[in-house]
């Protein structure tokens, strides 16, 4: 965690801690954790056995300390569970700290008696110092545990890290005063101007006005970016109810191409199961006279998916990708997967993806993001639907518009639920779909991506704004937390 991302992260009441325990270590002797606590950690009983679970000793882990008082949790293990496991009961007012994973270094305060994984250290001071001080310089503590953690797959950090970290143990009534100072900024008062470290005051006011700054530019940023989404959503909206460009009387009518892609799909000899009529209740809006409603499955060639199962994967051979490879940006070929030949042909008999068709995810919390395949080279693919059609009686880019722009509805209305969402071949068939004339089609994507093109322009310079804003912000962050060297005095 860099000292900008640390910053964007805690509360201001956080970073003046930062800077008064700075101050603490720079002016006087400091000690080992080790010197003023002892520190242990829990443990994990055997998943195997059932009967050390669901007793009635709460069991906290990592992920359940958040930098306050530890008041619930989310698991609990029996008698049997503690007495054959190296796991610990803990009284009540224990102050606990996160050693793995994304929770590193966060704090938490038992409210009751309690044991904990291997994960969490539990700190027992043994001279005469705050639970509450102690609480306060771990908080501030973090970003210097997850920089020395950081390296492996996850980041972690040991009792021996802990237990060498520096730290100073004033007076009982030093430690009260710097702990009612912090928590006055943590619940919103005013900077007591009466601190009794007026050489901290002046770094604590400027960290906490960049911090009251930074919040408000950053909702300001967030708000335009935000209202150019809704802008990009909103030329969209127009597009697909042709009103983002004139109609043209000598456009053959949509009633006509849908004629000619249903002969074509004739000649083909595919059989296919007759889609529903469109029922009035089903049309959102209404659209122009040379337009025609339709279920996009009436013209499509194909509505089919990938993998129902998790091919092998191998460090050369096939292309393959998943829903983890579809963005809103295209499709990440640099990230792709391979896989074995035979695993390859059997999808692709059956899915056979072309240049210029669409792939929209059909699982998972990407569902229904749309991407036109813009390679030639034969791969194959897993959760993602795709349809095919004939590209020279359908533009690519107003269907891909079209889903992208009704994406929200698709999920709401057609996506089936349940522990992940789905969005299966046959209801994908059935969705709604506003047709307008082949050469309007092609009209309204040089309008909308026309369009697209100064919201792009807009964008980029709300992000360079951003960027220049957060960069001038880290430099004033590294000179307010400068490591000073001055000789210690005497406490």
């Amino acid at each position: 965690m860099t000292i900008l991302e640390f910053f964007k992260t805690v509360h201001p009441s956080v970073l003046a801690a930062k800077i008064i325990f700075r101050y603490l270590v720079e002016h006087y002797p400091t000690l080992k954790i080790s010197d003023i606590a002892e520190t242990t950690s829990g443990g994990t009983p055997s998943r195997g056995m059932p009967e050390y679970y669901n007793g009635n000793i709460p069991w906290i882990k990592s992920g359940e300390l958040k930098d306050g008082l530890i008041k619930t949790c989310d698991e609990y293990i029996s008698e049997l569970g503690l007495k054959n496991s190296s796991a610990k009961l803990f009284p009540k007012g224990t102050l606990l700290v996160a050693m793995y994973g994304a929770n590193i270094g966060k704090t938490g305060v038992l409210d009751f008696d309690a044991a904990t994984n291997q994960a969490v250290c539990a700190i027992f001071p043994k001279v005469e110092i705050s639970r509450d001080y102690l609480f306060w310089y771990f908080k501030q503590q973090r970003i210097d545990f997850i920089a020395i953690g950081k390296g492996g797959a996850q980041p972690n950090i040991s009792q021996t890290v802990i237990n060498n970290a520096s730290i100073v143990v004033p007076k009982p009534e030093v430690q009260k005063k710097i702990v009612s100072f912090l928590e006055r900024i943590e619940i919103g008062e005013a900077i007591d101007y009466n601190f009794f470290i007026p050489e901290v005051l002046k770094d604590v006011e400027t960290i906490y006005k960049y911090k009251k700054s930074y919040v408000e530019l950053s909702e300001s940023f967030s708000h335009q970016l935000n209202l150019l989404s809704n802008l990009n959503q909103a030329i969209l909206q127009e597009a697909v109810q042709g009103k983002l460009v004139p109609q043209d009387p000598n456009d053959e009518p949509a009633s006509e191409l849908i004629k000619r892609i249903k002969a074509e799909k004739t000649k083909s000899g595919k059989k296919e199961k007759p889609l529903p009529p469109i029922q009035p209740e089903e049309i959102p809006f209404e659209i122009p006279e040379n337009w025609v409603w339709c279920r996009l499955g009436e013209i499509c060639t194909k509505v089919t998916d990938g993998f129902h199962h998790t091919p092998k994967k191998l460090s050369e051979g096939k292309i393959y990708i998943s829903a983890t490879h579809i963005r809103d940006s295209g499709i990440k070929w640099d990230e792709c997967l391979f896989i074995s030949e035979i695993d390859h042909n059997d999808l692709y008999k059956k899915a056979s993806p072309q240049k210029g068709e669409i792939l929209i995810t059909n699982r998972g919390a990407g569902c229904g993001t749309p991407v036109i395949i813009d390679i030639d080279d034969e791969f194959s693919f897993q959760n993602a639907a795709l349809i095919g059609f004939n590209q020279e009686l359908i533009c690519n880019k107003y269907l891909f518009y079209f889903i992208l722009k009704s994406r929200s509805e698709i999920m709401e209305s057609f996506v089936n639920g349940g522990l992940q969402p789905m969005l299966s071949n046959v209801v994908l068939s059935t969705i709604p779909i506003p047709l307008p004339p082949l050469s309007e089609q092609k009209r309204i994507v040089a309008a909308i991506e026309k369009q697209f093109a100064l919201t792009q322009q807009l964008k980029e310079k709300v992000l360079a704004n951003q960027q220049s804003t957060e960069q001038l912000l880290k430099a004033l962050l590294h000179q307010a937390f400068e490591v000073r060297e001055v000789k210690e005095v005497n406490s």
